[in-house]
């Protein structure tokens, strides 16, 4: 928590900072995105289904990202995203609690290689790789426990990739953004406690993905003297 934390305060500084550039200071662009991914990981939803549970389908995104021009076409930078999903039965029904939950964090490290960039209109393309940390919660007539897959030690638990592309469309330093690609995602190997079905080796978030948001262009990034 104190890493995703710091991240979104770096975000804040850096959206507020004064917009002109002294000589020890260098451009970033800072992004903020919500979306969701297209997903079908098959040994959940065949536990879910059995338990007359909502199988899962698409799980939403939202996160920051901060990226640094190291070359006229080439911006390095990181990106944190969280992933969170909430079930309940098929069909829903009032009278009992019964609720499976996801909940991932993912942090990336991405190069993006803009290839238009002008007042109006900015189209690039990105790749990049970094892990995941996963949480998996269910309570239901059968199962009530969890599995998880963090980090111990380490930074990340699963690797995670994603490749894609955006367009940006907007006026000099702030622009509304529209990003798609793929990501791989497949969480693993978890820690169970409670009762959770036997049956579910891994959680396959892979998938293609959508997202929009707001890309701050020229914000002022401190760097060492």
């Amino acid at each position: 928590m104190t890493t995703i934390k710091s991240v979104f305060l770096l975000a804040v500084l850096l959206f507020f900072a004064h917009p002109s550039f002294a000589a020890n200071e260098i451009p970033v662009n800072a992004r903020l995105f919500i979306g969701s991914t297209a997903v079908s990981p098959s040994d959940l939803n065949t536990s879910l289904e059995a338990q007359s549970m909502k199988k899962v389908e698409n799980i939403t995104q939202y996160g920051v990202e901060i990226v640094y021009p190291a070359f006229r076409y080439l911006d390095v930078g990181i990106r944190y995203s969280h992933r969170t999903l909430s079930n309940d039965e098929n069909p829903s029904n009032t009278s009992t609690d019964y609720w499976a939950k996801i909940d991932q964090d993912t942090y990336m490290f991405l190069a993006r290689f803009p290839f238009l960039k002008s007042d109006v209109v900015r189209l690039d393309a990105f790749a990049g790789a970094g892990g995941s940390n996963t949480t998996y919660t269910i309570k239901s007539a059968t199962e009530d426990g969890s599995l998880t897959k963090k980090a111990s030690g380490s930074f990340f638990a699963t690797p995670y990739a994603a490749a894609g592309a955006s367009v940006a469309v907007g006026y000099k330093w702030i622009y509304f953004v529209m990003e798609a690609g793929v990501e791989s995602n497949k969480p693993d190997s978890f820690d169970r406690s409670g009762t959770v079905s036997s049956n579910i080796n891994n959680i396959d978030l892979s998938g293609s993905y959508l997202t929009i948001g707001i890309l701050f262009t020229g914000v002022p990034g401190t760097v060492g003297k």
